[in-house]
């Protein structure tokens, strides 16, 4: 699970010509994977596809479905090689803001992290569901360096694990990110689920923000459920939409469900203007768009 030092090298990251722009507000997708046949996967992966879902697919994807901008977060499967991930936010920095997984074990200098910056990297990932809890202590250059730059740091995990873990990153100052409208367990639904009520209790901090993603993950009747609970607590300028395209893990169509995911957030969020503040204002001002 090792990554390439050269992925961060100041030479592999030199072929960067154009500077990240400054746009007028577009419909921001913010959670979306990419990669391709072919690259390696972990040892320990719990899934590996079978086809390609490419960055050049994705921004057709998302052009056709009037999405401007997107952000792509490491696939699990891909460990801390996050090379292909990289390779997209070169090819369209203005495009695509990423948010690597990074091995607490290699050395990343300051000149380092300020060219993943340049490239439009914009937080850090945790994609540990089904994995232990990290040891903090082996990431504390690394979140300082976050905190530095004022990234989020990007939690997917089971909603029975959020008691422990969000306090650690938010009584550090973190801004955090959960994805899947807050990973609540399927079985109890967001009014069970006492993960869930933390999420919601976190609001608070002013520091949560939630991707409303992936709500065939958590069940589109309970996700429609959980959504005017995740409005009341955190208002929707720190909640996000995001497709979860390529789908990872499920049989759904990888071209279907982009526009069906739209579909259920426009439902389930009736009014325009809370719509346009989820879609383009919150995820523009978070990832620098």
């Amino acid at each position: 699970m090792k990554i390439s030092r050269r992925t961060f090298t100041a030479s592999a990251l030199a072929t960067v010509a154009t500077p990240l722009s400054a746009a007028g507000p577009v419909t921001v997708d913010a959670h979306t994977h990419a990669f391709v046949r072919g690259l390696k996967t972990t040892i320990d992966a719990r899934y590996v596809p079978t086809y390609d879902a490419s960055w050049q697919t994705l921004l057709a994807l998302a052009e056709k479905n009037s999405v401007g901008h997107a952000v792509l977060l490491q696939p699990s499967f891909l460990g801390f090689d996050n090379s292909y991930l990289f390779e997209a936010l070169r090819a369209e920095p203005s495009r695509f803001r990423g948010v690597p997984w990074v091995s607490p074990s290699i050395e990343v200098t300051a000149g380092d992290w300020e060219n993943l910056a340049q490239i439009g990297v914009r937080g850090l990932r945790f994609p540990i569901y089904g994995l232990p809890t990290p040891q903090w202590s082996a990431y504390r250059e690394m979140l300082a360096e976050a905190l530095k730059r004022d990234w989020p740091i990007h939690l997917y995990v089971e909603s029975q694990r959020l008691p422990e873990i969000l306090p650690v990153l938010l009584d550090g100052g973190h801004k955090v990110v959960i994805p899947h409208y807050g990973m609540f367990d399927r079985t109890l639904g967001p009014m069970r689920d006492p993960g869930f009520k933390t999420l919601l209790d976190s609001a608070k901090t002013e520091r949560v923000w939630v991707v409303m993603c992936g709500a065939y993950r958590v069940g589109p009747e309970r996700a429609r459920a959980a959504t005017p609970m995740l409005l009341d607590a955190f208002g929707p300028a720190r909640l996000m939409w995001g497709s979860d395209w390529p789908h990872t893990d499920t049989d759904l169509d990888r071209v279907k469900t982009y526009p069906l995911t739209l579909k259920w957030f426009e439902e389930w969020v009736p009014e325009e203007k809370v719509r346009r503040t989820i879609l383009m204002d919150t995820p523009s001002k978070l990832y620098g768009f």
